[in-house]
């Protein structure tokens, strides 16, 4: 009997863990897909009118999510500034540096550099001493900033600096800051509210980008070819995929959210190749293995119980593009 009862709880948890994984999965390939669809879309269209279009949708759905789970919407006077950081960290300003550098490198790319968003979040962590960062992980750090130099083909002789890859590359240092302040503030906000407040902040920091870009766009003009995948970035990046991956890291635990995110930049890659017709040059292929194994080395083997908390930051603001 009691071996039945084990099997039996063994069955459920093993349930549980598979849920848990799939969803995460899900997230991560929703991201993926959607470094390739922005892609397309924004070779049809200006990049600031595209993520424009998105937060006009975005916002009004953010607040409508809000009310059908019947959550509330509040600001403390004493977290204005820090609100206001977050939106533009984690979308206002954020969202020129990504959109115009996807617009000037492939999304295999964006999708590798995006990734360094922990190592500048853990950067930032050290530097005002929130917590104690141990040698494996700046280890590990090094180890992936190295990869991004051979991907640039630093030791290939053919050192090729794209523009978008540097802008990326600025994007996942701010993102970094939406990371340290967000997580402060979830001890007094609900995700989705804390969502649903970035978002519009945000999309009033891109009104002297967006609305003069949206102006000189012919909408009337797209095909469906460019509408769906407007709304597909429109819906699953943050809205649909957000509060699954929040749920996610708060049941699986500290550490190994980190971990799975990081293969976004392989699915990317993986579904470039049959989708964009990519080609990739062997020291690509070479500095993206050696910095995913550099940040996976990083937040896998370099943990220590003292560090729960960089882990958490980390974790808590995680959102795509």
């Amino acid at each position: 009997m009691d071996w039945f009862i084990d099997t039996r709880r063994l069955r459920v948890i093993v349930s549980r863990r598979l849920l848990i994984y799939g969803a995460l999965l899900y997230v991560v390939l929703a991201w993926a897909i959607n470094m390739i669809v922005a892609k397309q879309a924004i070779e049809q269209m200006n990049p600031l009118a595209f993520t424009f279009v998105r937060f006009l949708i975005m916002v009004p759905l953010s607040f409508l999510l809000v009310w059908a789970t019947r959550g509330r919407l509040h600001i403390e006077r004493r977290d204005i500034p820090a609100l206001l950081l977050c939106g533009a960290c984690g979308f206002g300003f954020y969202q020129y540096l990504w959109v115009i550098g996807l617009a000037n490198t492939t999304p295999f790319a964006t999708a590798l550099l995006g990734a360094t968003s922990p190592i500048f979040t853990l950067a930032i962590v050290a530097v005002a001493g929130h917590e104690r960062v141990r040698p494996g992980r700046w280890l590990g750090v090094a180890i992936a900033l190295l990869g991004v130099a051979i991907f640039e083909g630093a030791f290939s002789g053919n050192v090729v600096v794209r523009i978008g890859d540097l802008l990326v590359l600025a994007s996942a240092a701010v993102f970094a800051g939406y990371n340290v302040v967000g997580s402060r503030l979830m001890s007094r906000y609900q995700p989705l509210e804390l969502l649903t407040i970035g978002l519009t902040i945000g999309a009033i920091m891109l009104v002297p980008g967006g609305v003069p870009a949206l102006l000189h766009t012919n909408l009337s003009a797209l095909g469906w070819d460019v509408w769906w995948r407007i709304i597909y970035a429109t819906l699953f990046p943050i809205l649909l995929t957000y509060p699954v991956w929040i749920w996610g890291i708060n049941k699986l635990g500290a550490g190994k959210g980190s971990i799975i995110q990081f293969l976004c930049p392989v699915f990317t890659g993986l579904l470039s190749v049959p989708i964009l017709h990519a080609a990739f040059l062997p020291y690509e292929l070479v500095g993206a293995l050696v910095c995913l194994g550099g940040m996976i080395f990083a937040f896998a083997l370099g943990r220590s119980y003292g560090e729960s908390r960089v882990e958490h930051i980390i974790e808590k603001g995680e959102p795509a593009a």
